[in-house]
């Protein structure tokens, strides 16, 4: 009996080892829960803060292509402003009749006429070229 009483005793201290390491566990595993509650708790504010840039972003990008719309209005616009004029002034400097509607933008003012493009042979055009530049690159002493 006394065997068995020492038996028992010593199941028992081991029982009450194992209960002190388990307490220890639980107690670690918890502190370890309430580390991992406030990650995630910083991760979900991080989650909102990016979704909020996010939103910004989106609203940044609509504003800059409404802006670049815009801005390419405004070119589209001024370019036919600009040919809208120098057509003007053909039509009063070279005396071109563009209200008859049989102006061909494949025509080119060649000797005082218009005549199609592919008809002006190469050499005479680049030498038109050449003195309308000359002519606009005067020097004044």
């Amino acid at each position: 009996m006394t065997n068995q009483i020492k038996e028992l005793s010593d199941v028992h201290c081991h029982c009450d080892t194992e209960k002190e390491s388990l307490k220890d566990e639980i107690v670690g595993l918890t502190v370890e829960r309430l580390s991992l509650e406030v990650e995630i708790q910083k991760l979900k504010g991080g989650l909102t803060d990016l979704c909020v840039a996010k939103q910004a972003d989106a609203e940044k990008i609509n504003q800059l292509k409404k802006d670049l719309d815009e801005a390419q209005n405004f070119v589209v616009e001024k370019h036919k402003l600009g040919f809208s004029k120098a057509l003007q002034q053909d039509r009063y400097f070279y005396k071109i009749p563009l209200d008859e509607g049989n102006f061909d933008v494949r025509k080119y003012f060649h000797k005082g006429e218009l005549f199609p493009i592919n008809d002006i042979p190469y050499d005479e055009a680049s030498e038109e070229e050449e003195a309308a530049n000359d002519d606009e690159h005067v020097d004044v002493k």
